[in-house]
Order: C-alpha cells, then sequence, then structure tokens
C-alpha cells in the first residue's frame, strides 16, 4: 500500500503529519553538514553558496566542507531550466522523504508518514494563504517552532507571505500536450528544454515558469527597506543556493511533483497528437545522463537513479501516491477561448471537437524588440516591432477566424497560438516578479485590466544565469507567456493593424535601480499545429 501525500490544507485537527515533520527537521538539523543525511547537506544539494550561508549564520567558517561548494556535484546538482527539472526533483524529494521517515520511524512515529503538499489553488482563495504551522516562530508549549525561518520576507519585505490567482495559473497547464521541446523551439512545452544534464538550462518549461518560480520568491522575498542586489538581505526560499534550508520548500516542491501527475491525467482527445500528455520515450531523457542523479540513502551511503525510475511514484523505491490529482479547467482550450470571446459554448465546443492537429510545431516570428529593456520604477513600458506579412500570416489563423472558416462537417486546422517571449533575462537580484502587460489602454490602471495580463514572470535563479561564468554563461533566463487571448480580442475589435504592440512590466516586489534586471528581447511568435 502506497503512502499517502496529503494536502496539507486539508489535514484535520488531530493530524500529526506536520507535527512529526518537525519532529524529523530537529534530528536531521542536529547532524553536522559533513553527514549526507543532513538537513544542511540535503540542502546543499539543491544549493550552496558558502560565504552567502556563513553570512546567514547556517555554516560554522571554521568547518572543513566534504565536497567543493563552488562545483557542480553532489552539492549543486538540482536541474532548471531543462527537461530533467521534474525527474531530478521527483528523485530529490522522494530521498529526503526517504530519510525523514527513518528519523520518524526512529521516535516512534508512523511507518506510513508521507511529505504533506501545499496545493495553492488559484479556485480556492483560502489554499493561497501561507500554512500557519509554519508562520510561527514558536509552539504553543514556548519551545522554538521547526518549521520556521526567520528569512520570508514576502511580497513587501514585511513577512506577510501573499500569493494571488494570477501568480499561480494552473489551468493553463492542462493547455499545452507536449512535455519537452527542443533547444531551437520557444520554451512553451510543460516539461522544459531538451538539454544536457545542467545545473541551469536556458529552456524552463511551462510548470517550473508558474506557478514554481513566483512561488519561490513570493514566499523569499527581500527584507524590507534592504538592498535586494546584496544576497544576504532576501529570503532562503528566493534563491535556489539557500531554498532547501526553508521547510516549506518540501512542500512546494512536492506540489509541483503533484502537477506532473496531474498533467499526465489531462484527457486525450483522438485529434491530439500520439504523444500528447505523456512523459517523454527518448532515451537520452529516460536513461542519461547515466548516473547523474546521485542521491543518499538513510544509512549514508548514495544510489544513483534516472528519470526512467521515477515515473511511477507506486513503485516500491518510491512508494507514495497523492491524495487528490484532479484537476479542473479540462475544456478543450480553442472552446474555452472562443468562449471568452462571447461565442455560445455549444458551437466552441463542436469546433473544438473537431479540430486536426498536426504532430508538428510550427513557429514564425511576428515582431521584436530593437533594443534591450530596462525594468525599473513603477512600471516600464517597451514597443514590440511587428512584421507586416507575419502579422497578416497571424491574423488569417486567430481562433475567430478558424470559427468563421469552419464549414459544416469539415474538420478545421487548429489555429495559431500567440506566445510573448521575454529572452535573457538578466538581474543582479533573484527576488523579484513583475507582471507583464499587452496593449494597455494609454494611462489606463494595470490592476484594473486583467484581461490584459499576460502573466508572472520571477526572477528566481537569474542571479546565478546572469554570470558569466555560471551555467548560462550570462544569457540569463528565457521566459515565455501566451497571450493568445489578448491578440484575439485585439483582433475583434480591429487593434491588429498597426506596426506595434505595447508591453508593459509592473513589478510586484520591490526591484531596486540598482538591480540591472534587463530583458535582453522580447519577440512575439505565432505557432501553429
Amino acid at each position: 500500500m502506497a503512502r499517502v501525500r496529503k494536502d496539507v490544507w486539508q489535514l484535520p485537527a488531530n493530524d500529526k503529519t506536520l507535527f512529526w515533520y518537525g519532529e524529523a527537521i530537529k534530528t536531521l538539523q542536529a547532524k553536522p553538514i559533513t553527514d549526507i543525511t543532513s538537513w544542511w547537506s540535503l540542502a546543499a544539494m539543491h544549493g550552496i553558496d558558502r560565504q552567502l550561508w556563513i553570512d546567514l549564520g547556517y555554516l560554522d567558517a571554521t568547518v572543513t566542507l566534504p565536497f567543493n561548494p563552488n562545483a557542480l556535484g553532489f552539492w549543486n546538482q538540482c536541474q532548471h531550466g531543462s527537461w530533467y527539472f521534474l525527474p531530478w526533483h521527483r528523485a530529490y524529494l522522494a530521498a529526503f522523504e526517504a530519510i525523514l521517515l527513518d528519523a520518524i520511524v526512529k521516535k516512534g512515529g508512523p511507518a506510513d508518514w508521507a511529505l504533506p503538499y501545499w496545493n495553492y489553488d488559484p479556485t480556492r482563495p483560502n489554499t493561497l494563504r501561507f500554512p500557519a504551522a509554519f508562520a510561527q516562530e514558536f509552539l504553543d508549549d514556548g519551545s522554538k517552532n521547526p518549521l520556521w525561518v526567520k528569512e520570508r520576507y514576502g511580497r513587501r519585505g514585511n513577512g506577510a507571505i501573499t500569493i494571488r490567482a494570477a501568480d499561480v495559473p494552473v489551468v493553463q497547464l492542462w493547455q499545452e500536450p507536449d512535455f519537452f521541446n527542443e533547444p531551437d523551439d520557444i520554451p512553451t512545452s510543460f516539461g522544459g528544454t531538451r538539454t544536457a544534464f545542467s545545473h541551469g538550462g536556458a529552456g524552463p518549461g511551462l510548470l517550473e515558469q508558474v506557478p514554481h518560480g513566483p512561488v519561490h520568491v513570493l514566499v523569499g522575498g527581500t527584507k524590507e527597506g534592504a538592498d535586494p542586489d546584496i544576497a544576504e538581505n532576501n529570503g532562503l526560499m528566493a534563491m535556489f543556493e539557500t531554498a532547501g534550508i526553508d521547510p516549506i520548500f518540501w512542500l512546494h516542491h512536492a506540489n509541483i511533483d503533484r502537477l506532473w501527475e496531474s498533467w499526465l491525467t489531462v484527457r486525450r482527445r483522438p485529434q491530439d497528437p500520439p504523444d500528447a500528455y505523456e512523459n517523454p520515450t527518448d532515451t537520452d531523457w529516460l536513461d542519461q545522463p547515466a548516473g547523474e542523479f546521485v542521491m543518499p540513502r538513510p544509512d549514508g551511503t548514495t544510489f544513483t537513479t534516472t528519470a526512467r525510475q521515477v515515473l511511477n511514484t507506486r513503485d516500491p523505491a518510491l512508494n507514495y501516491e497523492y491524495q487528490d490529482i484532479s484537476i479542473a479547467g479540462q475544456q478543450p482550450l480553442l472552446a474555452a477561448r472562443l468562449n471568452r470571446l462571447g461565442v455560445p459554448t455549444a458551437d466552441a465546443n463542436q469546433l473544438a471537437g473537431a479540430l486536426a492537429m498536426a504532430s508538428r510545431k510550427s513557429t514564425e516570428l511576428v515582431g521584436q524588440t530593437s533594443t534591450a529593456v530596462r525594468i525599473a520604477g513603477p512600471a516600464t513600458d517597451a514597443s514590440v516591432q511587428l512584421d507586416s506579412g507575419a502579422t497578416r500570416n497571424l491574423t488569417a489563423n486567430l481562433s475567430v477566424r478558424s470559427l468563421a472558416r469552419a464549414a459544416p462537417g469539415a474538420a478545421p486546422q487548429a489555429p495559431d497560438r500567440v506566445y510573448l517571449a521575454l529572452e535573457n533575462i538578466t538581474s543582479s537580484t533573484d527576488a523579484g516578479v513583475f507582471n507583464v502587460y499587452v496593449n494597455l489602454p494609454k494611462g489606463a490602471n494595470p490592476a484594473e485590466h486583467p484581461e490584459n495580463l499576460a502573466g508572472v514572470v520571477s526572477l528566481f535563479g537569474a542571479r546565478a544565469a546572469s554570470k558569466a561564468g555560471g551555467p548560462h554563461a550570462g544569457a540569463g533566463l528565457t521566459q515565455t507567456l501566451e497571450i493568445t487571448d489578448i491578440v484575439d480580442a485585439m483582433h475583434l475589435k480591429g487593434e491588429l493593424n498597426t506596426q506595434t504592440l505595447d508591453v508593459k512590466f509592473v513589478p510586484e516586489t520591490p526591484i531596486s535601480a540598482n538591480s540591472k534586471v534587463d530583458v535582453g528581447r522580447v519577440r512575439i511568435y505565432r505557432q501553429s499545429r
């Protein structure tokens, strides 16, 4: 019988899951960092910066470390911006859970204990709150709360952690049928870009972009009034060199892992490509890099694993399942778009159900900025120059045109999807989140126009990605936002007959003028199947 990972918001009042989590944390934190089953070594596997850990008080400067904290290896092996993001973190989470369970059983706890998850469900506002058990420094008996850390500063730096539904729009994940994309593609897949085994790639999947990144930064944040360019001023969760120290990190990643399981349940339609909503069958993903997922056992030995070995969570090596992997919003993408554009549901569903989808994508550049964009102050405007020919191709294949062209009994082709790609995002801080709006009315308050919100972008990992000698060689991050709905609405209003498209960046967290948050290039693509 598989152990059950439970929703932290659905734990009964008398449930001991978090109590035992705290007890295990105390056991693991009592071990030195030289023990690979310690809290500190487990966190360092995700990332470690020796001087930053010393400055924050989590590492004694006199300790001789068993691994080089400046090298990629047993420590600093987390996978980001890569198609290994999901399987690596699953293996990591499972190894962590096994070590916790071993400690819990030795303390007299339940043998079926499993790590809970924080399901920040945008359709249930109460779940967007920060779990209360992690928020108090002291327990009722006056002892220190092992689930609490002081370096959680939140959106405004005052310790109040707030997450909006717009920060975690998981429904968009069910609308992407491809697990991965190739390096030359824009990153629009669910699970990431094909890469080598690396600490940081340039192509995060949609799940890694959102909700993964914003939750990290909105929990961590920057200390109120402090300079976010000084890493010591930022919360643990905001930086992957420190994120694993925070107990909430593991509940956040349990939910990311759960969302992977949820994506696999999206119902297949006859017209979907044969590999839609399935894990890759490519042996480069399944079996390589052989031996690179190096994980610790409770007894202090290590083992190696690969993506192939972590696909079934109920296998004895993992032995867990989630309390709930059901999803909402499975209406076919086109039907949902047409509904929002005023097309009756019956007509929209009939068209969506008749779609013929090709198995290969075709991408065309529609427009781009001529210079880099520096994000600073309360808002930053950019103008994307549009190519007239590509714009005509786009307007001919939007969902509203597809409906008009659909002949009775015919199988229309899937309409284009439109993406806004923010390329080469560099920054001297990780602790930033900003909203991106498209085609806002002149002088409008962005908050009053959610229909123009393209999406939310976090800077999680940007600092390392901006270093010339780092894993990205200074190329920064790439984030992709779908703007099909916005462009569809513009077309209906006759607003696509233009040479430029306006984009506005509105920071959700304080961004210093010294942070040098630059978007190297903003591009608009149309993608067809």
